[in-house]
């Protein structure tokens, strides 16, 4: 039986969110019931027109497409995608999309509307998976907030846990990108006592798109023509980066996002911890960062005290076989496997 998934996206063309989306349309244990864009990455009409226009090429128009928030919670939202990838990521003219402008339409519903009202129609049986800034999913939570107990589970990827093993920050020395963009979000969500599974950088940075991986899909008998046309046009020449090693040349951004929709599917890949996690959303050098911490006793200069831990803690995964993951990418998009 198929697990039925809201994606929840800052979606740019063939960036690891739309390849991530590749991965769940193709999924056959998953049933993708929408997708509901929110500021990220890049301006919201450029994330609409991608959503729109990546399932146009996949012969999905059966799937909704939600425009969310355009900006955070309680503040403007940052300049940061324009200052590192330039200021085409926000202020793209969304006639810029390089296969062209979608044909059909977005549904006519807000992101946090569709998310409510979704959860509600299926209770116990849809899956969140939220893979940008947590506005559109702290909004639905507060205006809904009876789908706490009715969603099955919201899968995060988000934070960095400083505690365990690659837990530094991407966008300071603590915070990660998503958390950071919308931390009193993000803390909403993680406080919120939902199920949730949290793929912070710790675990990502696990995942990498090497060379013959990508060689591997391309020359797939069974991969469907419009997702191989994809990654010629728009992976392959990232390839060519005279930067890259020259002996397996590896893009350090490719499989991220898509570690949300492999637990889905494999969860066995996965290590865990249960720890409770917080947000910082005291503005200065910690806001958005993330901290986890365990149920016992922790050490203070006058001895050791027992951890006050009132919230509900969530699933942290902390590492993965990533080699299953690529694997089950490949298997799902092409039909084929690395390990026959």
């Amino acid at each position: 039986m198929s697990c039925k998934v809201i994606y929840d996206t800052d979606i740019g063309w063939m960036n690891d969110d739309c390849m991530a989306a590749i991965f769940a349309l193709k999924s056959p244990a998953i049933d993708l019931l929408g997708i509901t864009p929110v500021m990220g990455n890049f301006d919201l009409n450029y994330e609409m027109a991608c959503a729109l226009r990546l399932l146009e090429l996949l012969g999905r128009r059966d799937v909704p497409v939600c425009r969310g928030f355009d900006r955070p919670l309680l503040h403007e939202r940052s300049d940061y995608a324009d200052r590192v990838w330039g200021r085409w990521a926000t202020h793209q003219a969304v006639e810029d999309i390089p296969p062209g402008m979608p044909e059909i339409r977005a549904d006519v519903r807000h992101a946090a509307n569709f998310i409510g009202e979704t959860v509600g129609k299926y209770p116990g049986d849809v899956t969140i998976v939220a893979v940008g800034p947590l506005t559109n999913v702290a909004v639905a939570l507060k205006m809904y907030p009876e789908i706490t107990d009715m969603v099955k589970e919201i899968v995060v990827m988000g934070g960095a846990i400083g505690r365990l093993p690659r837990g530094e920050g991407n966008i300071t020395p603590s915070a990660e990108f998503n958390f950071w963009v919308d931390p009193e979000s993000a803390q909403i969500v993680l406080q919120s006592g939902a199920p949730i599974t949290l793929m912070p950088l710790n675990v990502t940075r696990r995942s990498y798109f090497a060379r013959s991986l990508y060689d591997n899909i391309i020359a797939a008998d069974n991969i469907y023509p419009e997702v191989r046309e994809l990654f010629v046009e728009y992976v392959g020449p990232h390839f060519d980066d005279p930067a890259l090693d020259a002996k397996e040349p590896i893009l350090f951004y490719g499989l991220t996002d898509h570690a949300c929709i492999g637990y889905i599917i494999q969860p066995d890949m996965f290590e865990y911890r249960e720890m409770t996690v917080e947000v910082s959303i005291s503005k200065g050098l910690d806001y958005g960062t993330s901290y986890g911490y365990e149920k016992g006793p922790y050490i203070t200069g006058n001895g050791t005290l027992p951890m006050q831990n009132h919230l509900k803690p969530v699933n942290v995964a902390y590492d993965m076989n990533f080699d299953k993951l690529a694997n089950l990418y490949l298997e799902t998009i092409t039909g084929q496997s690395l390990m026959q």
